[in-house]
This record gives C-alpha cells, sequence and structure tokens, in this order.
C-alpha cells in the first residue's frame, strides 16, 4: 500500500481507496475501511468533508486519498460515492451471511452497502466477466427480504459463537493458498471430534482471538502463545476430554521436534508454491507442479495421489512443518542497506521487455538464463510512465541469489537472504494414528531412504536450464554429512 506522503507518482503502488476496494471483502470492516492515517474519516458524509480537508493535506500524492493506482492516474478514489467500510458485526455472528455479494459491492465501489448486502438485504446483480470475484454491477437495497436475515427473527439468526463456516469463508482463500489448508472431520481429527475454530481461538469481550505463534505472520504479536498448545491439553491436562500423549520413543524428540511436524505428515490439497513476478505479471504454480506423494523423488509422476510433504525446517529452537514459498521478483537494492525493495508491477509492466524461451517446455516462457536475465536487467534502466527511473540498482532475486549487473555488464549472482524461501506455518489438519511419523517406529524416519531427512524442498523452479532445483531437508536443518550418517544409521 502507498505511504501516507509521496513526493511523485512513481512512489505509488496501490491506495487505501484501491486497498479497500479489492482486499476489504476479507475484513470485516472498521479501521482502515473508515479512517485516514491520522485517524480522520476519509469522508464524513454530515459534514460532508474528506479527511484531508479536516488536516489540511494534498490529496494528489496522499495514499489514502490519491487518485493513482498501481500506474493508473484516473483509478481514482471517489470516498464521497462509496462510503465508508463500517465494521460488520455480521460477518462472524450471522447464520447465512452473503459474502459474495458482499464482496462484489465492495469491488464495485459501495462501500457503504458492504453490511447491508451481506445480511442479505439487497438485491445484487453479479457481473459475469470474473466469477471467482465478481463485481455488482446493481445494488437494490430491500428491506423487506427475509430470505437470510428476517428483522422478526432476527435474534434467531445471529450466533454468539461464529459458526466455523463464518470463519473458513475468509481464511479458507488465504489459508488455502499459502498452506493447502482445509477443515473437515477427514482432515483433520479435531473437527472429527466435533471441535470448532473457537475451541482452539477462544475470544474476550474485545475481540481478541487466541493465537500461536508462526513463522511470517506479524498481525497481533503481543497475543502470541495466548491459546492452548498440543502440550497444555494432550499432557498438562487443561482439556480434560483430550486424550493424554503415549509415545515410546525417547522423551528428546517432544523437546526438539513439534508435535505438528510428526502429526501433519502430508497435505492433501494444492497450495500456491511458486509466485513468479519477474515478466511484471503473476505466474503461479501449486504444489502439483513440483512435489508428489513421493517425497524423496518429487519428479516421479504418480497418478490419482495429490499428497505432497511439507518443509522442514527449524524455527525458536524446534523442528516444525512449514510450507514453503518460492518467490522471484524484480527488485531496487540498496547498496548502502543491502536491502532490496520490490519493484512495482506496473512499472515493469510498462517496459518493452526482451523476449524469454521455454526452456522447460510448459508453455510458459521463464526468466532463467543469464542473457534473459541480463536483458531485463538493463530495461529496468529505463524511466517508467512518470519519467522516473524503474530502478537505481535493479536486481533479480531467485533461488536464493541476487544477480546484477556487475561493473562490467557482465551478470554478477550473490547470495542473498531476500531470496530465499518464505515459510508458512503449518498447525491444521492434523493426523492420528497410523499416518502420523513414526508410528511404524524408528524407522519412519531414521533409515537408509528416509523419507524425513532426505525430503526434497524446492528451492527453484528452473535452473539456467530450465530444471527444477531442490535441496535435502537435513541441508535447511544445517546438519554435515557426517551427522545425517548417524542419524540415518541409528533404529
Amino acid at each position: 500500500m502507498a505511504k501516507k506522503v509521496n513526493v511523485h507518482p512513481s512512489e505509488i503502488d496501490k491506495s487505501s481507496f484501491f486497498y479497500v476496494q479489492n482486499c476489504g471483502p476479507c475484513h470485516p470492516g472498521g479501521g482502515f475501511g473508515e479512517y485516514d492515517r491520522k485517524g480522520n474519516f476519509y469522508y464524513n458524509e454530515e459534514t460532508q468533508k474528506f479527511g484531508y480537508e479536516l488536516s489540511g493535506d494534498d490529496p494528489k500524492l496522499d495514499g489514502d486519498y490519491t487518485s493513482i493506482s498501481m500506474g493508473n492516474a484516473e483509478y481514482g478514489a471517489s470516498w464521497d460515492r462509496s462510503g465508508l467500510s463500517e465494521a460488520d458485526c455480521l460477518i462472524c455472528h450471522l447464520k447465512g451471511y452473503q459474502w459474495k455479494e458482499r464482496g462484489a459491492a465492495l469491488r464495485a465501489g459501495l462501500f457503504k452497502y458492504g453490511p447491508t448486502v451481506g445480511a442479505g438485504w439487497a438485491t445484487v446483480k453479479l457481473s459475469q466477466e470474473d466469477s471467482w470475484n465478481p463485481r455488482a454491477e446493481e445494488v437494490e437495497i430491500e428491506y423487506s427480504k427475509k430470505e437470510v436475515a428476517a428483522f422478526e427473527n432476527l435474534h434467531l439468526q445471529i450466533t454468539r459463537r461464529p459458526r466455523d463456516e463464518n470463519c473458513w469463508t475468509c481464511h479458507a482463500v488465504s489459508d488455502g493458498k499459502k498452506r493447502g489448508r482445509q477443515w473437515s472431520p477427514e482432515t483433520d481429527i479435531h473437527k472429527s471430534k466435533d471441535l470448532s475454530c473457537v475451541s482452539c481461538h477462544p475470544s474476550d469481550k474485545e475481540h481478541n482471538f487466541s493465537k500461536g505463534n508462526t513463522i511470517q505472520e506479524t498481525v497481533r504479536d503481543d497475543l502470541d502463545h495466548t491459546m492452548n498448545s498440543c502440550e497444555d491439553c494432550h499432557y498438562k491436562g487443561k482439556d480434560k476430554t483430550a486424550p493424554k500423549y503415549r509415545h515410546p520413543f525417547s522423551p528428546k524428540h517432544l523437546r526438539r521436534i513439534a508435535c505438528q511436524t510428526c502429526h501433519i505428515p502430508f497435505q492433501t490439497a494444492s497450495a500456491d508454491l511458486v509466485y513468479d513476478l519477474s515478466t511484471g505479471t503473476a505466474v503461479v504454480y501449486d504444489t502439483s507442479k513440483f512435489l508428489t506423494s513421493d517425497p524423496i523423488d518429487p519428479r516421479k509422476k504418480m497418478t490419482n495421489i495429490s499428497n505432497w510433504f511439507p518443509t522442514i525446517r527449524e524455527f525458536k529452537g524446534k523442528i516444525v512443518p512449514a510450507k514453503s514459498l518460492v518467490l522471484i521478483y524484480f527488485g531496487d537494492l540498496d547498496e548502502k542497506t543491502n536491502g532490496v525493495k520490490p519493484i512495482f508491477l506496473w512499472k515493469i509492466r510498462g517496459l518493452k521487455k526482451p523476449s524469454l524461451k521455454d526452456n522447460n517446455g510448459d508453455g510458459i516462457p521463464e526468466m532463467n538464463t543469464i542473457d534473459e536475465i541480463k536483458a531485463f536487467l538493463k530495461a529496468l534502466k529505463e524511466k517508467d510512465k512518470f519519467g522516473n527511473p524503474v530502478a537505481n540498482h535493479p536486481v533479480l532475486m531467485k533461488g536464493g541469489f541476487l544477480y546484477q549487473l556487475g561493473k562490467k555488464g557482465e551478470v554478477e549472482k550473490i547470495k542473498h537472504e531476500q531470496a530465499e524461501l518464505i515459510d508458512f506455518s503449518l498447525s491444521h489438519n492434523i493426523a492420528s494414528g497410523s499416518n502420523v511419523i513414526g508410528s511404524k517406529g524408528c524407522k519412519d524416519c531414521h533409515s537408509k531412504n528416509s523419507p524425513f531427512f532426505l525430503r526434497k524442498v524446492l528451492i527453484d523452479p528452473y535452473d539456467e536450464k530450465g530444471k527444477p532445483v531442490y535441496i535435502e531437508t537435513w541441508g535447511r536443518l544445517g546438519m554435515d554429512r557426517e551427522k545425517l550418517d548417524r542419524l540415518l544409521s541409528v533404529q
């Protein structure tokens, strides 16, 4: 999202208006949906004043009011027409809430109608252009409608404890794409025992939901570890109905390895694995492209099996499971800090781009040869549509490496932290019984062909010849070959 204060249009990617319009469907409103970054209403219908009029700011380059978004100087920010996206209690507490229709109203820039549409008190005509993310062509408010939230018995349709369907409608999209998460009796032992989302994630009266601690997310870190852990319920007895664990192996395993590592042995739903943003348009590959139900040889063609295996990594002193994401993008290197700021995709789309070849034969040209990388790095030294340099020091981030043009104009390849995998924690889809790692004894991990230590992790979808590059789990865990050999032989 654009900064509050900008010097020139080239600094702006997405405005606050764009964010509410396109990302608001998965947020319940309030906060950034109503107030600018100085605490003023974007637009007050009673006084008919914009927030920038109260603060005296110039709206042209103000990230909350600018008409610029993604390089489009006429995108607009018509807060007086859209109204505000107010907090909507019913999005969590109403049976049969109309998420699809509410999202369509927001995408049409009709923010103030969102809660009314969600409650079912409106007739919405949806566009047919995008069936996944439709936009409302017409919204007619009709409070006499009773199909969802009839006024005379509204209290019967409002639930104190949010139903799983209300939580899942939003979380299925992001968590499904990030982690392949599912929530059904077939995929999670807790769901099969009739536990709900709020069984583990209860809220206080201020709507602070209990949470654990994940690798990437930084929202409300002050609430980390406020929910019961696996050990709390199954070892310390905080939940009297939870079965007590009985493991035959050394307690060292429990001190070193998180419970989820063994109890999330594999995932059965595909998830996004690669985001290639190098051409200015997102090319997305999911897990089925590079991972199979054979963790040691993910390139082996399997039939009728869509399982894939998590990454195993270290996090805060424990070995945990994760879903890795490979990210390929162009950035602007700050030589003083060695930090890389991603280049806005609209700038790359606006370039006269060099051609790419399809080296891996999947029908999609990819950025992988040194000549292709060199040509693009040179092109990124041009100016954008507003007359400013696209990048001062353009670099490509790919497969753990930073690619840049050296003083002699040749491509240099350097290890860089920001080019490493992005890992997302896995904590749902908990298995029990024979599927759990270790249920068949030590040989599940400690064997010559260990699917645990020798598990392959994708780090680059295509090398210079178009072939995928993998690393084995023991390497990600920082082990040397001597320690690996010792662990593979212990049974």
